[in-house]
C-alpha cells in the first residue's frame, strides 16, 4: 500500500480541483453552445412552421385557381360551341339564300345555266378543296363562294388557290368558259370594287339579287 506525504496529497487535491474547474468551464461552454444550438433549432422550427403555413396557403390558393380555371374552361367551351354553331348556321343560311335564288333564276352575267349545284368537293393527292355553288351549261361554268361577310382573304383565295385547285380537282372543266364570283351578304365597298376589278362577279342580296360584274361582262338578262 502506497504512503503519500502531506505535500503529495495537497498537490493531488490541487490538480484534482484544477481538473474539476477546467471540466466545469468546458461543461459551461458546452451548455452555452448547446443553448445557442437549441435557439437556432427553435428558430428553424418556427421558420419551418411559417413556411409550411405559407405553402399550405399557396396550395389552397392554387387549388382555388385551378377550380376557377376549370370553370372558365367549361364556360369557354360552351361559348365556343354556341358561337361556333351560330357562325356555322349563319354561313349555311347565307349559302342557302343565294343557292335558292340562283336555282330559281339561273342567270348570271347574261348567261343562262342548266344546272345549279352546291358543295362540290374532292381531293387529289394533297390537293383538296370545296366549292359552295356551281352553275353550268354545255360550255360555261360559274363557281361561287358564299360568305356572310366577305374578307380580303376570301377574295385572294378566289383569285389564286381556289381556281388552281379547281382545275386540278375537276380537269373535265378546264376547257369550259370559267366564271368566278363571290356571293356575300355583307361586303365593304372597297373590297367589292377590288374583286370586280380583278374579274370576279360580286353578288349581294337586298330584297333581290344584285350583280356587280367585271367591266367586260355582258348586261344581265332578267327573266320575267
Amino acid at each position: 500500500m502506497a504512503v503519500f506525504t502531506k505535500e503529495e496529497i495537497r498537490e493531488l487535491f490541487s490538480e484534482t480541483n484544477k481538473a474539476i474547474a477546467e471540466n466545469s468551464k468546458a461543461i459551461a461552454e458546452l451548455r452555452e453552445s448547446q443553448k445557442k444550438t437549441d435557439e437556432k433549432i427553435d428558430r428553424l422550427v418556427e421558420s419551418q412552421k411559417k413556411t409550411d403555413a405559407q405553402l399550405a396557403k399557396t396550395d389552397a390558393q392554387l387549388a382555388k385557381t385551378d377550380a376557377q380555371l376549370s370553370r372558365l374552361g367549361v364556360k369557354m367551351d360552351k361559348m365556343n360551341e354556341m358561337y361556333g354553331g351560330l357562325g356555322n348556321n349563319v354561313g349555311r343560311a347565307t349559302e342557302e339564300l343565294f343557292f335558292n335564288t340562283l336555282h330559281e333564276t339561273p342567270v348570271l352575267k347574261g348567261i343562262k345555266f342548266d344546272k345549279v349545284e352546291r358543295n362540290w368537293r374532292d381531293r387529289v393527292g394533297k390537293c383538296q378543296d370545296e366549292y359552295d355553288i356551281v352553275m353550268k351549261n354545255g360550255s360555261s361554268i360559274f363557281i361561287l363562294e358564299a360568305k356572310f361577310k366577305a374578307t380580303n382573304a376570301d377574295v385572294e383565295k378566289l383569285l389564286t388557290t381556289k381556281q388552281e385547285n379547281f382545275n386540278i380537282l375537276f380537269p373535265e372543266y378546264k376547257d369550259y368558259e370559267q366564271h368566278w364570283g363571290l356571293a356575300a351578304t355583307i361586303i365593304d365597298e372597297d373590297l367589292k370594287d377590288m374583286a370586280v376589278n380583278n374579274g370576279l362577279t360580286v353578288l349581294q342580296y337586298k330584297g333581290e339579287l344584285i350583280q356587280h360584274n367585271p367591266p367586260s361582262a355582258p348586261k344581265v338578262q332578267r327573266t320575267p
